[in-house]
């Protein structure tokens, strides 16, 4: 077996996945302190089963999940997996690879798989016991636990001698059979606490069974003779019940046939009623359908109102505008004929102009002439004149272009200050028309505001009459249906007392009784029961039940009066009845402790009712000594708890009767004797509910009504201040746009007036800058013509009169120019105000046409209102043809209503007489229904005690009857059984299959007994086998480490003695274990007297003796050559060296001696705070970086 590599993930400060693989041989781990290098060795104990937080250096087990940093998020969970080579089968596991992995989860659950299969950690356990390997094991030496092997009690070392020693699972299988001894004999004391008790039982179980065998026997006679006779009394009563159901039948006949013609008079009744409130709310519909069409009609109109004030409002739109176009007409005009005068002006300018041309074309050749006539003399003089004649020429354009150039921009300077003034005015009166229009926005948002006000009050006052409309309906279909109940109730009152009067239901005894007492005949009768008690109607099932036909007891005031009726009943045949004396009869009640307690308990019978303090007597003997449960399951736990000492009756009428018999099934109809009265006076109350309920609904339904009328007129007003306020808003909208029509305009000649200001100023700067390149240019050719004249004048000297001339021509030809641009910038101007006036007359057109679309949309708005009107009108005139029909279709209603009112006397007629027939009728079907109902209780009677004694119907009992010849004898001898069977005592019927059960119990159990006996037996001698094998393993282990701790402790020390001994060499299994040592020249009396480096040494020479005898696969080491000094270090890696051939070993180190021994060598940094790193060097890596020979 070897160990191939450890996966770690998430495990203390390993956050990533990191693989160190191990080699044959020896594998370092080094690092500075705090990188991390022992939580290597941490995780193969934890991976190994470690459950102990401090053996992990850890405050709890969650402290190994890697708990984050400052860069990094802590992990969920931690991971660690040990891969081993188990090729030669070393660990008891079927596969040449095994991978133990342990993984904890932050929330604290923990898993165990092996090759990624989940295991519990006992399998981990026994998978590495006696291996060396376990969690406890001597290959996993940790920090501290060098002097612990040292410095501990010798008890204490037992561990790691026992797993080398290989008893572990020994020890284990012990430990797991004295478990089992010490249960089976838990089991074997109670299987005989239970067979003693069991022979207690058998004998006693033998005689009951004895008995009940017996009873069985004369149980099944009786039975038989028992069904025989109740099947003899159910033939008879079942031919007297077809008797009866015959004359039942011809009654019932007779009572339906009224009932039937009741009921149709009632049906015609409710329909004649049903018909009336149809006819009543079709009135209250049309009326309400009148309203509508009035106030339609009046919304109509109001429609109409403010269409003719729209098509006022727009006649007057379109005279204005009208208005508007007759004034642009004569605007035209205006502008032709300033267009005319305009061109008439430039055709005289360009005449002139002409003219002044042709003159200047005359001077200029009289200019020529002189200059011609000047450069005669000479030819450098009329080169000079030539010149002189262009330089004046120039000279004069010059002054020409300055000239024009300050004149146009003095006008032009003029009409921007007009321009500006003419805005001004026009912002001013823009500024008034905005105050007037946003004044108008004001107005139509009041007004808009008001209207959709108005809207929403006509909106919530339509849906206040449509909800009183709603509500209206309702009260009167409720008064309606409110007055059909109260009929109802009405004629079942009366049919209910019809039955009381005439004792309906009560026996012809009872009848007799009171009928003589109401003509005196008798004296001190107070009436049946059923009518001096009275009982709440949730318990009247339970009360009539319990009673039976105890309500038909007639109460008397004294005995004599009770014998006085009996008399009285014997002299007229009357029938019998049964009195009760009030100064007789004495109270009975009920003391049973805990009652009130039990679950279901209702209240006894009599505290349930009521009635006058005399009658109390009569009331608690009747009813004192039973129990109203709330069913049938809570009425026999009562009944069981106090051994059936009285009876119990549920709400329902199932009953348990004194003794343990049981009453019960589905209900027979009963005559209601007892619910009669309560029914009557509920009935009433109704009624009185019912009718004050009418009452207020038809009360109401008046409120409503006037609250209708109310809300109905209000609507009317708000409807005409709509419309009112709708005609306000058409014409402020019309106003509106008057006022922004002068407003765009308005705007519009300000921007006009502000891009020719623009213009005006663009062409002020163009000749400005002109005007001074003219001076400039000026200044420049008066030098040059002062320096020509100077020249000419040295030529010529004589010639003044011709240079006198040529200066007159000259100024005259500059003056004609002038004259020239000056026409010409006024033709240019009256053009300017041709194509402006032009402007004008188009924009004029173009919002003429504006205007004769705006009156055409009016027209077309006009039109449409117009035919608004025609069709409103005509609409008005159909409404109000419809509000005529429907009072038409009011007074034929009301005729309809007279002929059902005379048909409705009519039925009260017929009904009174059908009513009295039904109730003769009704008294004759109570009297044969009473005579049926005792017979069929009796015949039920008998069904119910076949099923509650035998649990028989029927026709099982007829398949099961004997045959008897002779009904009397029979009967003999079913009471002779009867009184054998009550001689027999309380019998216990299960002892039977009770003594069985018991018997056959008390046979198996004594076999179990026998069985436990044995298997204990077997686990003692189990347990001394083991004791023995662990003794003889543990002594030949224990000699041969100790011979080879003394010869390792002189190989490490160089010398010197130890051994080990027994501390209780009686006791092998618990002795505690003594080390004695003495170093080289020292007498040592107790180890705490050397030094650390030597207690170390002394445990690594245990560890190694240990080993030597049962080497584990693997030996991980932390720090344990930490106290030594070099040369024992060398001497430690060198012998460590010697043991590689038999087990791996990684040491966890910091010393240069042991790293020097290492095949492998891993570095742990921590270049990341509280992250782990790892690095792998081998070992001619390892020699050149630290200077020495490699291995």
């Amino acid at each position: 077996m070897r160990l191939k590599s450890l996966e770690i993930q998430g495990f203390k400060t390993f956050p990533d996945k990191t693989k160190l693989s191990f080699e044959q041989g020896i594998t370092s781990v080094v690092g500075p302190n705090g990188s991390g290098k022992s939580n290597i060795s941490d995780a193969i104990r934890w991976v190994l089963g470690e459950q102990s937080p401090k053996s992990l250096r850890c405050a709890k087990m969650e402290d190994v999940v890697f708990n984050g940093t400052d860069k990094r998020k802590r992990q969920g969970y931690a991971e660690v997996t040990l891969n081993i080579d188990n090729k030669d089968r070393a660990l008891d596991f079927n596969g040449d690879d095994i991978a133990v992995t342990r993984r904890y989860y932050r929330s604290g659950e923990s898993e165990y798989l092996i090759n990624k299969a989940a295991v519990r950690l006992k399998d981990i356990n026994e998978l590495f016991m006696d291996t060396g390997l376990g969690r406890d094991g001597y290959s996993m030496i940790g920090q501290g636990k060098i002097d612990s092997i040292v410095s501990s009690k010798g008890e204490d070392r037992r561990e790691i001698f026992e797993e080398a020693a290989g008893i572990s699972r020994y020890r284990y299988r012990k430990i797991d059979a004295e478990r089992k001894l010490k249960s089976t004999e838990d089991n074997l004391l109670r299987l005989r606490d239970i067979v003693t008790e069991l022979e207690e039982r058998v004998g006693p179980l033998e005689k009951q069974s004895e008995k009940a065998q017996k009873f069985l026997e004369y149980s099944e006679e009786k039975r038989g003779l028992e069904i025989a006779l109740w099947l003899l009394t159910l033939d008879r009563s079942q031919n007297e019940l077809k008797v009866q159901d015959e004359k039942i039948s011809i009654a019932k006949s007779q009572y339906d046939d009224a009932e039937t013609a009741l009921e149709q008079i009632q049906t015609e009744s409710e329909e004649i009623y049903i018909k009336n409130g149809e006819y009543s709310s079709k009135i209250e519909n049309i009326r309400t359908e009148i309203a509508d069409i009035e106030s339609q009609i009046s919304e109509k109109r109001s429609l109409v109102s403010v269409a003719e004030n729209d098509i006022l409002h727009n006649n007057e739109n379109i005279d204005r505008i009208k208005n508007d176009i007759a004034q642009f007409d004569v605007n035209a005009d205006e502008l032709v004929k300033r267009i005319a005068d305009k061109e008439k002006e430039i055709s005289e300018l360009d005449a002139d102009i002409i003219a002044k041309k042709k003159r200047y074309s005359e001077l200029s050749e009289q200019l020529n002439e002189i200059n011609t006539t000047s450069g005669k003399s000479s030819d450098v003089l009329q080169e000079i004149t030539a010149e002189l004649s262009v330089l004046t020429s120039k000279s004069a354009d010059a002054r020409v272009t300055e000239m024009t150039a300050e004149s146009t921009v003095s006008e032009l300077n003029s009409r921007i200050e007009s321009l500006i003034s003419s805005n001004d005015e026009k912002k001013t009166q823009s500024e008034e028309l905005a105050d007037i229009s946003k004044d108008y926005d004001n107005k139509i948002g009041a007004a808009k505001e008001k209207i959709e006000s108005l809207k929403n009050t006509i909106d919530g006052l339509q849906l206040k009459l449509s909800s009183k409309e709603k509500k209206k309906d309702e009260l009167r279909e409720e008064s309606n249906k409110l007055m059909l109940d109260v009929r109802e109730h009405m004629r079942k009152i009366s049919f209910l007392e019809n039955l009381e009067r005439n004792l309906e239901g009560f026996s012809k005894s009872v009848k007799t009784v009171v009928n003589a007492q109401s003509h005196g005949k008798v004296h001190g009768i107070c009436g049946p029961v059923s009518r001096v008690i009275s009982v709440p109607k949730e318990y009247g099932v339970a009360i009539e039940t319990a009673l039976g036909s105890a309500m038909q007891n007639i109460v008397t005031e004294t005995d004599e009066d009770a014998k006085r009726a009996i008399r009285y009943l014997k002299s007229v045949d009357g029938g019998r009845a049964t009195f009760l004396p009030l100064n007789t009869i004495k109270p009975r009640e009920l003391r049973e402790n805990g009652l009130e307690d039990c679950y279901g308990f209702v209240g006894v019978a009599a505290n349930l009712c009521s009635c006058d303090n005399k009658y109390n007597g009569i009331l608690y003997s009747l009813l004192g000594k039973i129990v109203i449960a709330e069913d049938l399951n809570c009425a026999t736990t009562i009944a069981k708890k106090y051994s059936y000492r009285f009876k119990i009756v549920t709400l329902d009428g199932q009953v348990i009767n004194a003794g343990g018999s049981f009453t019960g099934g589905s209900l027979n109809r009963n005559t209601g004797l007892l619910s009669r009265a309560n029914e009557i006076e509920t009935l009433k109350k109704q009624t009185a509910v019912l009718e004050q309920k009418s009452k207020d609904a038809e009360n109401r339904s008046i409120e409503i009504s006037r609250e209708y009328s109310a809300f109905e007129a209000q609507l009317l007003g708000s409807q005409a201040d709509l419309s009112n306020l709708r005609q306000d808003l058409v014409r402020l909208e019309a106003e509106k746009r008057a006022c922004d029509n002068e407003l765009a305009n308005a705007g519009a000649s300000v921007e006009n007036s502000m891009n020719e200001i623009t213009n005006c100023r663009r062409r002020i700067e163009t000749l400005e800058k002109d005007k001074n390149s003219a001076k400039q240019l000026l200044v420049e050719l008066n030098k040059k013509i002062l320096a020509a004249e100077e020249k000419v004048n040295e030529l010529t000297g004589s010639r003044a009169e011709l240079t006198k001339k040529r200066e007159e021509i000259s100024l005259q030809l500059q003056n004609l120019r002038l004259e020239i641009v000056s026409s010409q910038k006024d033709i240019d101007a009256l053009n300017s105000d041709i194509v402006f006036a032009k402007s004008t007359g188009n924009e004029n057109l173009e919002r003429k046409a504006e205007l004769n679309q705006e009156i055409e949309r009016i027209k077309s708005v006009i039109l449409e209102k117009t035919e608004l009107i025609n069709s409103t009108n005509a609409e008005i005139e159909k409404l109000i043809a419809d509000q005529n029909e429907r009072s038409k279709a009011i007074e034929k209603i009301n005729a309809d209503r007279e002929q059902l009112e005379k048909r409705s006397a009519e039925i009260r007629t017929i009904e009174r007489d059908k009513t009295s027939e039904r109730e003769t009728s009704g008294r004759e079907l109570a009297r044969l229904e009473e005579r049926k109902i005792n017979i069929q209780k009796q015949y039920d009677d008998i069904i119910s005690k076949l099923w509650e004694e035998y649990e028989l119907t029927r026709r099982e009992a007829e398949d099961c009857a004997v045959e008897i010849d002779d009904s009397k004898q029979a009967q003999r001898r079913l009471n002779e059984l009867k009184q054998k069977i009550r001689s027999l005592g309380n019998v216990n019927v299960s002892a039977i299959e009770e003594y069985k059960e018991v018997s056959e119990r008390y046979e198996f159990m004594s076999a179990q007994v026998n069985d436990v006996e044995k298997s204990k037996k077997e686990i003692e001698k189990l347990i001394t086998d083991l004791t023995k094998q662990m003794k003889e393993v543990f002594v030949e282990s224990f000699d041969q480490i100790n011979k080879n701790f003394t010869y390792t402790f002189k190989e490490l020390f160089g010398g010197g003695t130890a051994s080990l001994s027994l501390a209780d060499p009686e006791n092998i299994l618990t002795s505690g274990i003594d080390i004695l040592v003495h170093p080289p020249g020292k007498i040592v009396i107790n180890l705490e007297a050397l030094s650390g480096g030597e207690k170390a040494l002394v445990a690594i020479a245990l560890y190694f003796a240990i080993m030597k005898v049962r080497p584990a696969p693997f030996c991980v080491m932390d720090e344990i050559e930490a106290a030594l000094d070099d040369v024992n270090v060398y001497r430690f890696a060198a012998y460590l060296r010697r043991m590689t051939d038999n087990t791996q070993f990684i040491l966890i180190t910091h010393r240069r001696g042991t790293m020097e021994e290492a095949n492998v060598l891993y570095g742990v940094t921590m270049q990341d705070e509280g992250i782990s790193k790892l690095l792998e060097l081998r070992s001619t890596e390892v020699a050149e970086k630290l200077g020495i020979d490699s291995k």
